[in-house]
């Protein structure tokens, strides 16, 4: 009888070993899942934040009230550029007349297309006028968008934020400017700069 008692302790021991394997394996996968979460949230934020497809705050110059594109097409106007002491220039009242225009830099080893357009919301921006993927210089507004003319990618005119196509990550990549008096000037400095992100 004692034997059995014994015995009966033994297999009792296996069992609550068992059990507190099960515990320990239990808390090991909890503190796997964890980790596992703390990981994929930065990720899960990243993909979030990139699936904006290029969106950010545009900085751009006010320089007149909105603007109702309603179904129209507004293709680009070519302009004029001058390059005088290290500043691209080109005339203010043109790109409000005409909302999108195109212009490029030229020096003995580089040439940049580049272009000027305003939003909805009277938002004079700059950027340099490339598809960088397809390679297409050209671009033109219908309604709210800004529209690739090869590839046909759309880009909100606002922000930038990619809406459909091939191109979504690639909108024309805003440069600096500045208004003054009847010219918007880009430094040259800032073109030169300018790397293609594809």
């Amino acid at each position: 009888m004692g034997k059995e008692n014994l015995r009966e302790s033994g297999e009792d021991r296996k069992r609550k070993e068992a059990v507190l394997g099960k515990k320990k394996n239990l808390k090991l996968w909890w503190a796997i899942l964890i980790i596992i979460f703390a990981a994929a949230v930065p990720v899960f934020w990243w993909i979030a934040k990139d699936g904006d497809a290029g969106a950010k705050k545009l900085s751009g110059s006010p320089v007149m009230g909105k603007v109702t594109y309603g179904n129209t097409s507004v293709a680009m106007t070519p302009v004029e550029a001058v390059t005088r002491n290290g500043v691209l220039e080109i005339p203010l009242e043109v790109v409000k007349e005409k909302k999108l225009v195109s212009f490029s830099y030229v020096n003995k080893e580089n040439q940049l297309p580049l272009m000027a357009y305003i939003t909805s919301k009277g938002i004079l921006i700059t950027a340099v006028s490339m598809c960088e993927p397809c390679r297409s210089t050209k671009f033109h507004i219908e309604g709210t968008n800004m529209v690739c003319n090869t590839c046909g990618t759309r880009w909100e005119l606002e922000s930038l934020k990619g809406i459909s196509g091939g191109c979504l990550q690639y909108p024309p990549d805003v440069i600096a400017h500045k208004i003054d008096g009847a010219k918007v000037k880009i430094k040259e400095r800032d073109i030169l700069n300018w790397k293609p992100r594809a």
